[in-house]
């Protein structure tokens, strides 16, 4: 990859989830020319949201996000399918994935104990997307960093009905 002006090519700069972890989005990703199966086309349409505000309880575009109202709208919106609104709800409508079998569209959950504290939506390449916290806009994130490899609790397929 070649780097002009401190980011590689190809890529975007995403703010950082955590103050000290940053998020490198392949451009592929919002620009996917062909939306074959459901995860591609969930996945193209969360990333026209990168950058929309984070509010709590948010469900909306037009007011923000929170991290369990993207995805709640996004299944609205993209499949006219009512999903539960809350994380643990999403969790037992889905059929758990292991990390290794992730594909595009998967939910992603984190937490501590046997609580869900956030979930996203599994872009590919060890990446989600995911209305983050205040302060902080829709973004995507590495797996990896360290804030939320380790609060990783488990994976969900909620393929559209």
């Amino acid at each position: 990859w070649q780097q002009e002006n401190g980011v590689y090519a190809g890529f975007t700069q995403a703010a950082p989830a955590v103050p000290s972890v940053a998020a490198m989005v392949p451009a592929s990703y919002a620009t996917s020319a062909v939306a074959n199966d459901w995860g591609d086309r969930l996945v193209s349409r969360a990333m026209n949201y990168l950058g929309t505000p984070y509010r709590y309880g948010g469900t909306s575009p037009k007011t923000g996000f929170d991290c369990s109202g993207f995805v709640y709208y996004l299944y609205g919106a993209v499949f006219g399918q009512t999903v539960g609104r809350m994380p643990h709800e999403m969790v037992r409508q889905g059929v758990t994935v292991s990390r290794s079998e992730l594909q595009k569209g998967d939910l992603v959950l984190f937490g501590t104990g046997r609580t869900y504290t956030h979930i996203g939506i599994y872009a590919g390449n060890d990446h989600f997307v995911h209305a983050t916290h205040r302060g902080s806009p829709v973004m995507v994130t590495h797996m990896d960093a360290d804030y939320y490899r380790q609060r990783f609790m488990t994976a969900v397929r909620l393929s559209p009905q």
